[in-house]
C-alpha cells in the first residue's frame, strides 16, 4: 500500500537528499523536537539519509525560526521532481542574519554555505552571489548532473531565491 500523504516530521527523519525540507530546516534555524529530547537542524542531520534521531525516537514537533524574508528555489529532476539543486535563502533582522541552505547537491546531504551567506550579509542583493567562488568538491556527481553542473545550479538558484524577495 502506498501513503497519499507524508509529514514534514517523516521528510526530516528521512533526510532525503534531494528533499526540499532539510533544507528549510536548516535555513530557518529550526528545533527539531522529539519524544525525548530537541536537536537543532544543524546537529540533526548527520549525512545522507542520516539523521541524529536515536532508536525509538519520533519526531513530534518542528519549531522553525520566523524570517523577514525568504525564498526557496530549486532546479527539479525532470523525471522525479527531485531537487538536483534546492536553495533556500532566509534572512533575518537579527544576529542570524542571512542564512543559505542547499539540498541536492552535496555528497553528505542538506548543507548550508557560509561563503554565499556572508556575500548576502555584506550586500543582499542578487549580484553579491557572483563573488563567491563555489567549489564542485564534495558535490554529487550523477547521471543527471557532474559535480561542477551542481555547483553552477548553486549559484544560480540563489541568486534566483534572492531576486525573488528583494
Amino acid at each position: 500500500q502506498v501513503r497519499r500523504r507524508g509529514t514534514i516530521g517523516g521528510s526530516l527523519a528521512n533526510n532525503d537528499p534531494s528533499a526540499c525540507y532539510p533544507s528549510a530546516a536548516m535555513a530557518l534555524d529550526a528545533r527539531i523536537h522529539t519524544n525525548s529530547r530537541m536537536l537543532m537542524a544543524e546537529d540533526f542531520f548527520t549525512g545522507l539519509f542520516m539523521t541524529a534521531l536515536e532508536e525509538g525516537e519520533v519526531i513530534t514537533r518542528v519549531d522553525f525560526k520566523i524570517p523577514a524574508r525568504a525564498k526557496y528555489m530549486k532546479f527539479p529532476n525532470p523525471a522525479s521532481r527531485y531537487a538536483m539543486t534546492g536553495v533556500f535563502v532566509a534572512q533575518f533582522h537579527d544576529e542570524d542574519g542571512v542564512r543559505v541552505a542547499i539540498t541536492g547537491a552535496s555528497e553528505d546531504g542538506v548543507m548550508r554555505h557560509h561563503g554565499l551567506e556572508a556575500a548576502l550579509n555584506a550586500n543582499f542583493h542578487a549580484d553579491a552571489v557572483d563573488a563567491v567562488a563555489i567549489s564542485a568538491d564534495g558535490l554529487m556527481s550523477d547521471l543527471h548532473g557532474s559535480a561542477a553542473y551542481r555547483a553552477n545550479l548553486i549559484k544560480v538558484m540563489t541568486k534566483r531565491a534572492v531576486s525573488a524577495i528583494q
